[in-house]
This record gives C-alpha cells, sequence and structure tokens, in this order.
C-alpha cells in the first residue's frame, strides 16, 4: 500500500527534480513474466527510484540490511517493496545467513512473475564507468529456476544508468535497457558446476551492463567530462543538422562504445570552449536570434515562492548528511519529496487563500521551473549574441565538425 501512495508524489518531483530523465529500451522490459532488473549503483537510491516511477512494472527492490534498524524501519520499508540483504559489516557471518530468507522471497517474488531490481555492483560509488558485479543477480536467477520447475524463464535486463551531474538539481538522466539475458540458458552450466555457473553469467550480464553504461577515462577531469556529455545529448538528440549516421555516431561516443577513439578529444575542446564563454550548445544556437525576453519566468518566480522553504530545509539536510556525489542529492530528494507528502496535512490548516497559493504553485512545480530554464537561455542567447565575431565562427565550425 506504502508503495502506490508514494510512488505519484515521488514521480511529480522527479518530474522537475530533473530537466530531462529519458529511458530507451522499456520495450525490453518483458510485460508479463519473471525479470530481474540488473542495474549499476552510481547513487544510493535515486536510479530504483526513477525506474518504480517511470516504467509500467511494479518494482520489488534488495536494499542494505543494515537500513532495517527496528519494526517500524523494516514495516516501512517492506511496504516500499524492500528486501533486506546483509553483508559482513552489517552483523558479521551471522548476518549471512539471513539472506537465505530474503533469496527464498526472491524465488516466490519470480514465480509470480513478479519484476525485481538489482543494484548490480553492490557498493554505491559515483563513477562514469561500471565496476566489477557482484555474483547475487545470478545466484538469484539460477536459484530461482533450480528451485522451481514451475518458473520457465528468468529474463535479466542490463539497465544503464547514466547522471549528466548527479549533484545537481535540473540536470539530466539516461536510462538504457538492453536486451534481456535468458538464465535458462545458464542452468545446465550451474546444475553442473554452481560457481562456473553463476560466474559465466555474471561475466554475460557485465557485459551486456557496460554498453549501457557511459565510460569516461580515469585520467581525465570528470567535471569536463560532464559538460562534454551534455554538448554531447544536445547535439545528438536536439539537433536538426546533420545526418542519422552523424547523430548515431555521436550517441556511440557518448557511451563509449566502438568506433570511438579516446584519442578524439573533439567534442571534449567543444564543450571546453562553451564553458570557458559561459554559455552552452543550446545558447550558442539561440544567440543573435532576437529571442525575447521570457515574461512569464517572472510570474515562475512568484509561483515558486512556497517551495523555497522546502528546497533550503531539503539542502540544510542533504549538508548535514554524507557529504558524498552518491548521497547528497539522493538525500535532498527525499526530502523534498516527504515535504511535498507532509504539505497535504497544511491545506487544511492554512487560509484558504494560501492552500489555494501553495496547491497552484505544487501542480505547477514543473512548469514554472521550465520558464525559469527559459530565462537562463535567454541568458545565454545574450551572452553567445556578445561574442566576437571570430570565436562565433570557431564555435560553430567545431559544432559542424561534430556532426558532420
Amino acid at each position: 500500500m506504502l508503495y502506490y501512495l508514494v510512488r505519484p508524489v515521488a514521480r511529480h518531483v522527479l518530474s522537475y527534480y530533473f530537466k530531462e530523465i529519458e529511458i530507451t529500451g522499456l520495450e525490453h522490459i518483458p510485460k508479463d513474466a519473471p525479470v530481474i532488473l540488473a542495474a549499476n549503483h552510481p547513487t544510493a537510491f535515486l536510479e530504483p527510484c526513477i525506474m518504480a516511477c517511470f516504467q509500467p512494472r511494479v518494482l520489488h527492490f534488495l536494499a542494505r540490511g543494515d537500513l532495517f534498524v527496528n519494526q517500524l524501519a523494516s514495516v516501512t520499508l517492506r511496504g516500499l517493496n524492500m528486501l533486506p540483504v546483509y553483508r559482513i559489516q552489517d552483523g558479521g557471518y551471522g548476518k549471512l545467513t539471513e539472506n537465505y530468507a530474503t533469496f527464498r522471497e526472491c524465488y516466490t517474488a519470480l514465480a509470480g512473475r513478479k519484476a525485481l531490481m538489482i543494484l548490480a555492483e553492490g557498493r554505491c560509488i559515483h563513477e562514469k564507468r561500471l565496476r566489477t558485479l557482484r555474483k547475487g543477480t545470478a545466484r538469484i536467477a539460477l536459484g530461482a529456476l533450480d528451485s522451481d520447475s514451475a518458473i520457465p524463464e528468468v529474463y535479466i535486463v542490463p539497465v544503464g544508468v547514466n547522471f549528466t551531474a548527479a549533484a545537481k538539481v535540473r540536470s539530466s538522466v539516461m536510462i538504457r535497457c538492453g536486451a534481456p539475458l535468458r538464465a535458462s540458458a545458464y542452468l545446465a552450466g550451474f546444475r553442473h558446476n554452481e560457481a562456473a555457473g553463476i560466474r559465466e553469467l555474471t561475466g554475460d550480464l557485465e557485459a551486456a551492463l557496460s554498453a549501457q553504461v557511459i565510460r569516461f577515462p580515469e585520467r581525465d577531469s570528470d567535471d569536463l567530462y560532464e559538460s562534454r556529455v551534455t554538448v554531447l545529448r544536445e547535439l545528438a538528440v536536439n539537433s536538426t543538422a546533420g545526418s542519422a549516421d552523424s547523430r548515431d555516431r555521436l550517441e556511440r561516443e557518448l557511451t563509449g562504445l566502438a568506433g570511438y577513439s579516446p584519442d578524439d578529444h573533439r567534442s571534449l575542446r567543444y564543450a571546453a570552449r562553451l564553458q570557458q564563454n559561459g554559455i552552452t550548445d543550446a545558447g550558442l544556437m539561440a544567440g543573435g536570434k532576437g529571442k525575447k525576453f521570457p515574461r512569464m519566468g517572472l510570474l515562475a518566480v512568484l509561483l515558486l515562492v512556497p517551495q523555497l522553504p522546502l528546497w533550503m530545509l531539503a539542502e540544510v539536510i542533504a549538508l548535514k548528511g554524507p557529504k558524498t556525489i552518491e548521497f547528497y542529492s539522493p538525500v535532498r530528494f527525499a526530502t523534498v519529496a516527504v515535504g511535498t507528502l507532509l504539505y497535504l496535512p497544511l491545506l487544511f490548516l492554512l487560509p484558504f487563500w494560501l492552500s489555494a497559493y501553495l496547491v497552484v504553485s505544487t501542480i505547477l512545480t514543473r512548469w514554472s521551473l521550465r520558464q525559469i530554464d527559459a530565462l537562463l537561455l535567454w541568458r545565454e542567447a545574450a551572452l553567445a549574441a556578445k561574442l566576437s565575431l571570430p570565436e562565433k565562427e570557431i564555435l560553430l565550425e567545431m559544432r559542424r565538425i561534430l556532426l558532420d
């Protein structure tokens, strides 16, 4: 029940917390079959929240066992379809034995044709690369098939979660769902040699998931590469110039797939030059077109006033928590989501006009932020219009080369 109450609120907040949520490959997720969504783990819990809200299947999740600290926490987390997985640091080897009960619950869920989401790397570290996968995903999929002959198949869908700037509000997230692996193809090997079967499936899953994850060279600056990702997305998705082949090449470069040479830094140089001028690719293309001042932005600012106390509180709570990119943004999002839910009782305590103001502000938050984005784009366009002609020609030529 709690899952269904929280889901629409989380979806509403996520829809404006991120400027863009792009999910591709949803057709790879079976509609009525046992499925495991195996994802990378760049943030504490944003990726499972997004998948729960923006794809149709009800999800069950595996979560760290140390979160189930008492009866209240256990009831709440289980109400959100979470199951505990214990690590050695959660209570030693004795706690590990409790995972067998969780595995049995997973088998039961898969037997009921439900969907599980597993963060297959096992540890939460924000990196633009895929880390070695743990064996739990393969163990659960093969264990379910081996323990219940009534389960015809378990599909494992690799889900690559890619944030452009995970710590920032109004950034973008790109989620790519790849073609599913069929666990039954590994069952004979698993029955012959359990460890070898798990290892084979884990290796193939890692290769499939790696193809969906943006990968940065370790020697390069993540900050600059974040700008490069944004540029590539704008060019590949929003540009009407260039051929389909050029846009496909930009997509391959974005994910680091075959066909991209790490020595080809044309997009990186273009991103750096845009950054030096304080504009984005969209701002460059909008500059010099006589873009009118977006007057609706002033109304948007007024509508956002009731949201400011909540956002300020979320910022304070996030700053007091773990000061890492993995936790900062998820804690801020969770505070905003819970605060939005708690706004409901205020409607019965405030004067009618103030309640109406709060309702309209909450409903139109996404629209208001889009108007603010338009204001920022107008400012960028103004900056781009002031660029010297030689500088603008250099940028446009760099852009043209990327699209050729």
